[in-house]
């Protein structure tokens, strides 16, 4: 198990702010947050860094204690990692299962992470993806009980993100502990398991149950108030709570839910959604946008005309406001 208590540290700009959480055994646990938050609590966890003030503990132990006893059996992939580029990937991996002392048969890796069909390319002349794969292919060679990894299905195509994700699965059926960190809030959906947001004011748990229903005594019939609003990854149907939302953008029919700067596609048109989620502070700014009035920090006025809206959201977005739609504002602003 990976503990987590009241973890404070502050780096230049960089503050980890009172972090708390616990990883059990064969399990993971997802982090959305910046390079440099990431770097920092890696650098924490692997006891690079001091903490200001809290503890790690691994397996029961003290992150330092654990870490000595286990070097040989924890794996660590980097956002950046250097290669020795005139190697071929199958040199590479030989190389490496002989520094780590390792007997695991290193061609059944070469295949699960399809690397086998280019394992006589030289490294320099593999695509990012294909790097990818290698990295993780090599800290396999370890048989690790605790895994970190930086950004391990950022800008990948669906096929590699699939090999990534299930031979992650395998390892954690097979016991360890993983520890994934991304900017991308999608690929946090994506890798199952538990996920949280961090950013300088602590954590907050990301939330993926079913929808929460609640049942009303209205007689014969069951009533349910909905309470989430279905987005659609790939082929995972993915259920946001209503105040994750930034806002609703309509293009060529279909309604982007607009969250931490990353756009989620819904099946409900624009009309059907501004029904559910009125109650819940969004306003019809525009007859292509829904904005969630918490994340209003300016009305802008361009010429007496033209408006638009300033958010204070991950992007600092920035989106229409109709001319008719100004007075309503107005009011509901009590302004």
């Amino acid at each position: 198990m990976l503990e987590i208590n009241e973890l404070y540290k502050v780096k230049g700009d960089i503050v980890i702010n009172s972090i708390t959480f616990k990883v059990a055994k064969d399990n993971l646990i997802n982090i959305e947050c910046s390079d440099q938050i990431s770097d920092l609590l890696v650098d924490l966890i692997l006891d690079k860094e001091v903490p200001t003030k809290g503890k790690i503990y691994i397996n029961g132990e003290d992150n330092k204690t654990y870490i000595r006893k286990n070097m040989k059996h924890i794996g660590v992939v980097f956002r950046k990692e250097g290669f020795y580029e005139n190697m071929t990937v199958k040199s590479y991996m030989k190389f490496y299962k002989n520094m780590a002392n390792s007997k695991v048969n290193y061609k059944k890796i070469m295949v699960k992470l399809a690397l086998i069909d280019i394992e006589n390319t030289k490294i320099s002349k593999l695509t990012y993806s294909q790097k990818r794969r290698l990295s993780f292919a090599r800290e396999l060679l370890k048989e690790p009980k605790f895994l970190i990894f930086q950004e391990p299905i950022l800008n990948m195509d669906r096929y590699d993100a699939k090999l990534i994700i299930q031979s992650m699965d395998q390892l954690i059926s097979d016991g360890a502990i993983v520890v994934n960190t991304s900017v991308s809030f999608k690929d946090i959906l994506l890798l199952g398991g538990k996920s949280y947001s961090v950013d300088e004011n602590g954590l907050k748990e990301i939330q993926r149950e079913e929808n929460s229903r609640e049942e009303l005594d209205s007689g014969d019939e069951t009533v349910y108030k909905i309470e989430k609003i279905p987005a659609k990854i790939n082929e995972r149907m993915i259920l946001f709570d209503p105040m994750e939302i930034d806002y609703v953008e309509s293009e060529q029919g279909v309604s982007n839910l607009n969250i931490k700067g990353e756009k989620f596609p819904c099946m409900l048109p624009l009309t059907e959604l501004e029904k559910r989620l009125k109650h819940f502070g969004f306003f019809r700014c525009h007859r292509s946008y829904l904005v969630n009035l918490q994340r209003v920090r300016e009305v802008v006025m361009w010429t007496r005309n033209s408006y638009s809206l300033s958010l204070d959201d991950k992007t600092k977005s920035s989106i229409p406001l109709s001319k008719g739609r100004m007075k309503e504002l107005k009011d509901i602003l009590n302004i």
